[in-house]
Parts: C-alpha cells; structure tokens; sequence
C-alpha cells in the first residue's frame, strides 16, 4: 500500500510552462508522453496547444498549464504573446538537427527572456536522443550552453520516454525554490489559513449575536 503523500497546499499552485522551439523537434511529442498519450505520428503545432497536468514537488501541489507553441516562423510574433505570464520555458531542439540548436541559441532563448516574466526559469531538452547515432551536436557543448544561462539540461526520447518525466521534475523543483514561490505561498498556501481563521471568527462572532439576542429577550421591561 502505498504512503499518501502530505502536502503543503490543497489548492494546486497554478505554473504556465510553455515549450519553444524549431517545428518537428518534437514538442508535442514530449507533451502528450508526459501526458501519458502518446503518439508516435503528430501533426505540427498551429499556433499554441494547452494542457495541464497536477504534480506533487517536495510537498507542493503544482498545476503545470503547459503550452505548445508553433516553431514555424510565421507564427513567431504570435507566439511571444504566450511568453509574457510563463513561469517556466522548455527549450526543445533535435539532436539529429544541428540547425534547431542553434535556432535555440540565435533566436528562441532571446525571444523568450526579452517577452516573457522577469527571471522566468529556463530549461533545454535535446530531443529524440533514440537517435544518437545521428547525433549532429555534442552534449557537451549544450551543457556549457546551459550553464551559462543557467538552465536545466536532460537529452530526451519521446518515443521512448527517456527523462521525459526527468525534465519536468527537474523544473518543477527550480521552480519551487525561486523568487516566484513567496509571493504564490502567501495566496494559495497562507490563504488557506487564513480563510480556515476567517471561517473560524465567523462561527464565533454569530454564536455571541445569538448569545446577545438570548439575552435581550430574556430582560426585564
């Protein structure tokens, strides 16, 4: 049987989360995995995709809003649109593809921090590592890239849910450790005491207007 997990806050801390990257890296792939809905054919994203999925990080209930942006370059200007309330963004290129890594370098990572929140937290997802005997870019040279922007790094394999899993945990763990965490503590974890005391006084404060109103029509005139 198995050990129910306690955690801080019933109502789930919503997280946008939005996944970037050149179109047939396999964004929507790595979604539906983690979705648990899988699909080895996938037509490209038009436009944004969304879809959610609760989690449990260290004793925090996370709602990860995920969104999965178009990487064809007409849709470009639309989808900085979806930046701007993003607390997290997956960066996703190919690792077949030597090209959708450095769209990632040249335009997407820019893209992101110049449109989307303050601080938002990043990480990079070399897809399809199934494949790594074509691979075209060295890890090594994406773990440099990485660490100096300061993102999370995990080669990936839709196909075979390879640290699919991995990935977001891995994000949702920086997430709840960043400067967004007081403020959303204060609204969905404080709250609930606070609305437990406020529901508390209520009790309290309609006992003593009964007691108030017993006492009045008991008096003498």
């Amino acid at each position: 049987m198995s050990k129910k997990i306690k955690v801080k806050n019933e109502t789930p801390i919503p997280c946008k989360l939005i996944l970037v990257g050149e179109s047939g890296v396999g964004k929507t792939s790595i979604i539906s995995r983690y979705l648990n809905k899988y699909e080895e054919k996938t037509e490209s994203t038009l436009g944004a995709y969304f879809s959610n999925k609760e989690i449990i990080v260290d004793s925090y209930k996370l709602n990860f809003e995920i969104w999965d942006t178009a990487g064809q370059e007409q849709y470009r200007a639309i989808n900085t649109l979806f930046y701007k309330d993003a607390f997290i963004c997956l960066l996703v290129y190919d690792i077949t593809n030597k090209r959708s890594y450095e769209a990632i370098k040249e335009y997407w990572y820019d893209a992101v921090i110049e449109n989307g929140r303050e601080g938002i937290i990043i990480g990079i997802a070399g897809n399809k590592n199934d494949l790594y005997e074509n691979e075209s870019i060295k890890e090594e040279e994406v773990e440099k890239f990485s660490n100096s922007i300061n993102a999370c790094f995990k080669l990936t394999s839709a196909k075979l849910n390879s640290s699919i899993d991995d990935i977001f945990q891995m994000l949702g763990e920086k997430f709840i450790h960043s400067d967004f965490m007081p403020e959303l503590e204060k609204m969905y974890i404080n709250n609930d005491n606070n609305i437990k005391n406020q529901n508390i006084k209520m009790r309290k404060d309609k006992k003593l207007s009964e007691q108030e109103d017993s006492n009045k029509n008991s008096g003498c005139c």
